[in-house]
């Protein structure tokens, strides 16, 4: 009894959480990045890259582009993320949040909200926004970076 009670619970609290589904919908990412000469400035703390087009045949950028951001180092290293450029308050392929002049910030020229970028959480901390921008599965190689659909 206490396991069919416990299947029915973790059952339940999945199926009903709707909290990380995102208003940008799945477009096929794939990105291959080079920190040793073609993207090399992405090496710095707090660097970003911005991609609207395809660099290649096989990359592909999401919905409204991708954002690269190089996060703050900490003691488990250096921290590279990868979001959506669309802002997940508009849903459209043409307004794309811009990185502030510090590089703290990704702000929508739409509606304003401000993403934080600094940490890799992209929670909107003022603006019109409830949701983060949709994030992408990064992972580092040597010197090579891949994005791709979670």
């Amino acid at each position: 009894m206490k396991r069919i009670l416990l299947c029915l619970l973790l059952f339940s609290a999945g199926s009903c959480d709707s909290t990380f589904r995102s208003s940008i919908p799945n477009s096929p990412v794939y990105l291959e990045l080079d920190l040793t000469f073609e993207d090399k400035d992405l090496v710095a703390g707090m660097a970003y890259k911005v991609f609207t087009a395809p660099r290649k045949a096989s990359e592909y950028i999401g919905f409204g582009g991708i954002l690269v951001y190089h996060g703050l180092p900490d003691s488990r290293g250096d921290e590279y993320f990868a979001f959506d450029l669309a802002c997940p308050f508009e849903a459209s392929r043409s307004v794309k949040v811009e990185v502030d002049e510090d590089h703290i910030y990704a702000i929508c020229p739409k509606c304003q909200t401000k993403y934080e970028l600094v940490y890799g959480i992209a929670n909107p901390v003022s603006g019109t926004s409830k949701e983060s921008l949709k994030r992408y599965t990064l992972w580092k190689s040597g010197n090579n970076l891949f994005v791709r659909n979670n």
